[in-house]
């Protein structure tokens, strides 16, 4: 996984329309909860040694988190869900993408835990943004890197394996509010022109 270091002037004016409209410090969402709620646990070494140990019994998404999926979580507010979908199909439709895999708003110590999303392999773009607090953890060659959110918006690609390849072992959480919009592209030459669109 790597960041991107300048984004499209199009796809900032997109993204800070939806900044505009949706201030995620004013909402008090609901959230999906599993688990203990122990981000420093499921975002830690330990947690990451005890899910891969589970071998293929581990299904891909996280098995803990404290986030609020704006498309899917019971009760979020009608117009915010209506909104968010409205930003998923723009984003998909100047990404080029079939869909989006995701749009979630992280609390204060909210967290997704170690997991490598085998179940859905793919190239990915993840567009998030923060207050600087939160962080993406991922292994790489045996080592963890963690890269840490900088203030505003923020743009990672990389690619996730599937079942018959090396796993992708990542979390991420924030001490800080946070949200992620993400996107899964099966095919490596679309998804590397969708990238150098980004960063034109």
């Amino acid at each position: 996984m790597k960041t991107l270091s300048n984004i499209n002037p199009e796809l900032m004016d997109i993204l800070n329309g939806w900044s505009e409209w949706f201030d995620y410090r004013e909402y008090d969402l609901p959230l999906n909860e599993r688990g203990e709620q122990d981000m420093e646990y499921y975002c830690s070494d330990e947690y990451l040694e005890e899910v891969m140990a589970k071998g293929k019994k581990h299904m891909g998404p996280p098995e803990y988190a404290r986030v609020c999926n704006l498309h899917t979580t019971a009760g979020v507010p009608s117009e915010l869900r209506k909104k968010s979908l409205e930003l998923s199909k723009q984003l998909a439709d100047w990404l080029c993408a079939k869909y989006n895999a995701v749009h979630v708003v992280y609390p204060e110590n909210g967290f997704m835990s170690w997991h490598n999303n085998w179940d859905c392999p793919g190239y990915n773009i993840l567009l998030s943004r923060s207050d600087g607090n939160g962080f993406f953890k991922h292994l790489e060659d045996g080592e963890i890197t963690t890269i840490d959110d900088v203030s505003g918006w923020q743009v990672k690609v990389g690619y996730y394996g599937g079942k018959t390849e090396d796993p992708y072992w990542h979390c991420a959480g924030s001490r800080g509010r946070r949200e992620t919009i993400g996107f899964v592209i099966p095919d490596k030459s679309f998804w590397q022109e969708m990238v150098n669109d980004i960063c034109s």
